[in-house]
């Protein structure tokens, strides 16, 4: 009996330091997951931030002040112009982030096309209801995402960061 018993002890002494070992390489791997995640984002609220107009209705000052209020984005000091043509992007970096305003008459055809040849992520910034004909432009890009308060913006600025 005493056999039994100490066999018994030994058993569960062993299966107590296995499982320890499985549930302490469990968090170690989810712990350093997740530091690796958080240094990512890190990494990523470096990029630059390009405000780009189309026309000179929605000219995004007010945004572009209000989120660099937050201390926490990398923002281009101007505002680019895009509306005539898209010579300005060849002078902006790659790894950034456009913010663009909506004009119902830009042709984005061609900002969507350089966009996705670069990678690059692209948050349209329109009022309410004020998108009728780009929709499936903007629906076949990944990265691009619809934002119509500054709110909503700087939501949308920090999950693209985060995923990007």
């Amino acid at each position: 009996m005493n056999n039994l018993k100490t066999f018994l002890s030994d058993i569960s002494l062993i299966w107590w330091i296995i499982s320890t070992f499985i549930i302490g390489s469990g968090i170690l791997i989810y712990f350093c997951k997740y530091i690796k995640v958080q240094w990512r984002f890190a990494k990523n609220l470096k990029k630059k931030i390009y405000f780009l107009k189309t026309s000179n209705d929605k000219n995004l000052q007010t945004q572009r002040d209000k989120i660099k209020n937050l201390h926490l984005f990398n923002i281009e000091e101007d505002i680019k112009d895009i509306s005539s043509n898209l010579t300005v992007l060849q002078n902006l970096k790659n790894n950034a982030v456009y913010v663009v305003g909506y004009n119902k008459d830009y042709d984005y055809n061609n900002l969507f096309t350089e966009v996705k040849n670069n990678e690059i992520p692209i948050i349209i910034f329109a009022n309410q209801g004020e998108i009728k004909k780009d929709w499936n432009l903007f629906n076949n890009y990944i990265y691009c995402d619809i934002s119509n308060t500054t709110n909503r913006l700087a939501v949308i600025l920090l999950n693209i960061l985060k995923i990007v």
